[in-house]
């Protein structure tokens, strides 16, 4: 899977670019590593409020186009108050009306699968997450399109120390449950085409809605 064209992609650990525009964001605290969201065609991007005290990273942004939602854009962090997976939780509990309030896309590297939930507080682990965003409306597309369940994943989406020995599935993309009924295709970049560029893989999320195609976010690295 080389040939990636996504309409919205979020890139993470991510270089600030020379210039912004409404196709083109970054947030972040180092201007070398920080979440690029790149707009492709007639898709167009604007900052939303962040919420107060929001553990980083998790940006809302405003999509608008033949498709409008609201994006989530998502790079788990550790050495915070909420690490990794609990940041995430606590970041769906500050974004809840915006979740609720319209279709919502939430994506990113959430350096989280259920087979770490005992590291973290029942209420605060990956499972948890998922139930969360399930009431809100959310289901992870991945896991839908292919059937299976979290922490079972036979396509991993980053490569411990860039090798192939220590695969993980870390990367996701929840979509609105209304949408599951056009989604096209799901894809997972290879260890062997993308090992020299990253220890992540892209994992792409393709739509067809009202008779064209429709590349929701994708998780690019």
């Amino acid at each position: 899977m080389g040939d990636i064209a996504p309409d919205v992609a979020v890139v993470q650990e991510c270089a600030q670019p020379t210039a912004e525009s409404d196709q083109c964001l970054w947030f972040g605290d180092n201007a070398r590593q920080g979440i690029a969201v790149i707009a492709a065609g007639d898709y167009r991007l604007r900052r939303l409020p962040t919420a107060n005290d929001v553990p980083r990273y998790v940006f809302p942004i405003e999509v608008t186009g033949p498709i409008s939602f609201s994006l989530l854009a998502v790079w788990s962090k550790g050495r915070q108050t909420f690490p990794y997976v609990r940041g995430v939780v606590r970041a769906t509990e500050l974004y809840r009306d915006l979740i609720e309030g319209g279709p919502t896309v939430l994506t990113g590297d959430l350096n989280s699968n259920a087979i770490w939930d005992a590291t973290h507080p029942k209420d605060q682990n990956h499972s948890a997450l998922v139930d969360v965003l399930s009431e809100m409306g959310l289901v992870s597309a991945y896991h839908r399109f292919f059937g299976e369940a979290q922490g079972k994943e036979t396509r991993p989406t980053h490569y411990f120390h860039w090798t192939d020995d220590h695969p993980f599935h870390i990367d996701y993309c929840f979509v609105p449950e209304p949408w599951i009924a056009d989604l096209r295709r799901v894809d997972v970049g290879s260890y062997e085409f993308w090992k020299e560029h990253s220890d992540h893989r892209p994992l792409v999320v393709e739509f067809s809605r009202r008779d064209e195609d429709f590349a929701a976010p994708s998780v690019a690295r």
